[in-house]
């Protein structure tokens, strides 16, 4: 069992951990419930701000509405971090869902964002370890395999989806990098809000951009894959994923990266009956394989640092 902070109890990290794996492996799915019968970027707009005004109430209930004052730089980095994260790493994933790529290949194509994460390291000058490069480029091979095969054997694979996937991975990615480099508030919460609210606005601007027609005339399935996605996955993941943070070595926590696009395969299979075909076992489980490979030749460092919870997720 992996060392827990003093305090914290084992059923927590089992219930927590749990929540990670599968609310955030389900976020395929419900936004694949909701863009089945709206547009997508207003839907993604009506999200943000729902689960912007929920954390914004835990923080003001924490720390009162003093706790939401940034400086001007905070601002800033917040704007930036919530534009790409959410506003085009959502926002481009739900897109891709609408031109038809299914929910859980565009899983699999977002997995492969620690790959992107180890080369933005590299141009910025750090030298990762032999054993994360062999994780690049097994991960990058999978993904040419599972595009490929897709096309070969005639699935549902569309070219445009996977290049929104791919935007959506590398906006992600650029977003987190930058997260760690610049100044933005302690509280993992008021991180949490200003970047709801600010993926939002984008949300808002690009579904005028694109000539979306507003809507809130939704389906109760498509009201329960909103309110999934506010409710379990904006607000109780992030929860349970702040906790781990704090309270048990990042490396555990990391696992999440290869964990949720197993869950959301399976469920698309499940419930959408989205198939398993040849280019999902060989192509996807090459870039599940190669995310679990870079995981683990990073724990080492990882697990050296002392405060799990200095690092800051993304919302």
């Amino acid at each position: 069992m992996p060392e827990l902070a003093p305090g914290a109890s084992r059923s927590t990290l089992v219930l927590c951990l749990a929540a990670v794996w599968v609310l955030w492996g389900s976020v395929y799915l419900a936004i694949r419930l909701v863009v089945n019968e709206v547009d997508p970027f207003q839907a993604m707009a009506q999200r943000f701000v729902l689960a912007g005004l929920i954390l914004m109430a835990i923080v003001v209930c924490r720390r009162g509405w003093s706790g939401l004052r940034v400086t001007r730089s905070q601002f800033l980095a917040l704007v930036m971090t919530g534009v790409l994260l959410l506003g085009f790493g959502n926002g481009f994933q739900a897109l891709a869902q609408v031109k038809g790529l299914p929910s859980g290949v565009a899983a699999l194509v977002i997995a492969v964002v620690p790959a992107w994460a180890v080369l933005i390291r590299w141009l910025t000058g750090d030298r990762p370890h032999r054993l994360t490069v062999t994780g690049v480029v097994i991960g990058f091979t999978g993904l040419v395999v599972l595009v490929a095969l897709g096309q070969d054997v005639g699935a549902q694979m569309p070219l445009i989806g996977v290049a929104l996937c791919l935007g959506s991975s590398i906006a992600w990615t650029i977003g987190s990098f930058l997260q760690g480099i610049l100044a933005v508030p302690r509280d993992v919460f008021v991180i949490a809000t200003y970047q709801q609210f600010v993926a939002a606005i984008c949300s808002f601007l690009l579904a005028i951009t694109t000539r979306e027609t507003f809507s809130i005339d939704y389906t109760p399935k498509a009201w329960f894959g909103l309110g999934y996605l506010v409710v379990a996955v904006s607000v109780v993941a992030f929860l349970a994923f702040a906790w781990l943070l704090t309270n048990v070595p990042l490396s555990l926590t990391a696992t999440h990266a290869y964990v949720n696009p197993i869950v959301a395969v399976f469920l698309g299979w499940l419930v959408l009956g989205e198939p398993i075909g040849l280019p999902v076992l060989v192509g996807g489980g090459i870039v599940v394989a190669s995310v679990v490979l870079i995981v683990s030749a990073e724990r080492r460092p990882v697990d050296r640092t002392e405060g799990a919870g200095e690092a800051v997720p993304p919302a």
